[in-house]
This record gives structure tokens, C-alpha cells and sequence, in this order.
């Protein structure tokens, strides 16, 4: 494959050729569950970021490692028992499965996020990451 065919590949690939949507079962916790919780859902499954879901299926946010940190300074384990919503960053960057591969790693690296929820329709679909871009294109070269 000669240079600008592999440029070519690398411009023209979208997220649904790395993740397909509804690939695989994407982890999160449902809105209104205690911190707590996911603080032991993200220990359970060794991750340091997961998504929201609110009652209706639609993202609602997203509580990292670094929420419960600032929860804990903030309010102590008091913070523990309050509502996952209260310190979950609401104003997600999202894709869709169909945009271009090079535009959410330049998102990506701009916004120094490593993670991605693609939503179709409102509602989650699936989750790329930065290793999922690396990973394609490593197999690739």
C-alpha cells in the first residue's frame, strides 16, 4: 500500500469501521444510583471513567475517578451516599458512528479526553476510545 493510499484509508475511515455500534456492551451506571455504587462499579471492572444512563435510555453523563476525588474533598464520605448526578459531568463531547475517524482523534486530543460515547438518535450506541483508534490503524501498518 503506497503512502497516499494509506492516508486515503486514514481520512476516509469512520468510527463505525473501528467500533461497530452496538458492538460490544457498553459499562455505565444508571442516574440516581448512590456514588458508592460507582465507585465500586468502576473498581469492579478496573476503569476510571463510566457513563450515565438515565431512566430513558439517553446519556446522561458521564463519573470518572476524578469526580469522586473532588466529591470526597468536597463533602467527605458523606459524599458516598448522594445521588452519582451530582457529580457527574453532564456536558459530554459525543460522536456519531459516522464521523471521520481523523476529526474525533483531533476532538479527542484537543479536549485531552481518551473516551467517546457515540450516540445515534439521542442514545448511547457504543464507546470509542483512543486505544480502539490506535489499535485499528496499528493493525493497519
Amino acid at each position: 500500500m503506497s503512502e497516499e493510499q494509506r492516508r486515503r484509508a486514514y481520512d476516509d475511515t469512520v468510527v463505525k469501521d473501528i467500533k461497530g455500534v452496538n458492538e460490544d456492551f457498553v459499562l455505565h451506571v444508571p442516574a440516581g444510583r448512590p456514588l458508592r455504587e460507582a465507585v465500586d462499579f468502576l473498581a469492579e471492572h478496573k476503569i476510571g471513567l463510566t457513563l450515565v444512563i438515565a431512566s430513558d435510555g439517553a446519556l446522561a453523563g458521564v463519573i470518572s475517578e476524578r469526580d469522586v476525588i473532588r466529591a470526597l474533598y468536597e463533602h467527605g464520605n458523606h459524599a458516598l451516599n448522594m445521588p452519582v448526578d451530582a457529580y457527574m459531568a453532564r456536558d459530554v463531547l459525543t460522536c456519531s458512528d459516522q464521523d471521520k475517524v481523523a476529526d474525533v482523534a483531533k476532538l479527542m486530543s484537543e479536549k485531552h479526553i481518551r473516551h467517546l460515547p457515540i450516540v445515534e438518535d439521542g442514545y448511547l450506541a457504543g464507546m470509542v476510545s483512543a486505544t480502539d483508534i490506535v489499535r485499528h490503524f496499528a493493525s493497519k501498518a
